[in-house]
């Protein structure tokens, strides 16, 4: 006898609706259908394109669901996103936290503390601060909230969101990544000069690692400002790593 089918679980129907989307929309759709089974009552994503991308900018991506209005709107207007340390302790680390922990993991200055006052008085209850990662420094963030009389998940739905939250950032990674302009094609020598342009070794300290002279190097730099759009070292190098570029 054959055993019969199992129930798809919410993180296998995200993993097929994930496959199939062709948009942000679609994978925001699955995103708030998965997080929907878990008991999430508020989720808030944050998208970071590396300096030197062509999407980068001032303003950050930042993507909600289930927060009132009145606190998006506020949020946005006055700049928190400058206050809120739950991003910046989750970019060091590997491992989504509570956010009731943030005093535990980090100091925090004094606009932080003002800022963590204001969001506790908001009674939102405890949520996940989920950090992600993605191709050339493309990194993002996840709040995931429970609201005020919410069950924080355990161990195994704590990982399974982490999970998600990774998942659902590639996806979107990937779609970003093929609406940009076409990235820009370095030669193989080119290529090895950024990289050494990166690490901070002058034209004649790459001369001599390659056994050319310093003008040749001088000639590989320059061809990479120019196919970079770049007039010095420094934004030629953060360019080229969010390009993927670097040897």
């Amino acid at each position: 006898m054959t055993e019969p089918d199992k129930a798809e679980s919410p993180l296998d129907r995200l993993r097929s609706h994930l496959s199939a989307a062709r948009d942000v929309a679609a994978i925001r759709q699955a995103m708030t259908s998965f997080l929907g089974a878990c008991g999430v009552k508020m989720a808030s994503y944050y998208h970071y394109p590396p300096i030197g991308a062509a999407d980068f900018g001032p303003d950050i991506p930042v993507y909600t669901q289930g927060f009132p209005e009145e606190w998006v709107t506020t949020y946005r207007s006055e700049g928190m996103l400058d206050l809120d340390p739950m991003p910046k302790v989750a970019a060091r680390r590997t491992a989504p936290f509570r956010w009731s922990e943030i005093e535990s993991l980090t100091t925090l200055s004094p606009a932080e503390k003002t800022y963590i006052r204001r969001a506790r008085s908001a009674s939102f209850g405890d949520g996940l601060a989920v950090p992600v990662f993605g191709p050339n420094g493309r990194n993002g963030y996840f709040a995931i909230g429970f609201g005020k009389d919410g069950v924080m998940p355990d161990r195994q739905q704590t990982s399974d969101i982490h999970w998600a939250c990774q998942a659902v950032h590639l996806r979107y990674c990937d779609l970003i990544l093929k609406s940009l302009p076409e990235t820009v094609s370095l030669s193989e020598r080119e290529a090895q000069i950024l990289g050494y342009v990166v690490r901070g070794l002058s034209n004649q300290m790459i001369a001599a690692k390659l056994n050319i002279s310093a003008n040749t190097v001088d000639t590989y730099v320059r061809r990479c400002f120019e196919k970079l759009d770049v007039h010095d070292r420094v934004t030629a190098g953060l360019r080229g790593l969010a390009l993927g570029l670097v040897a």
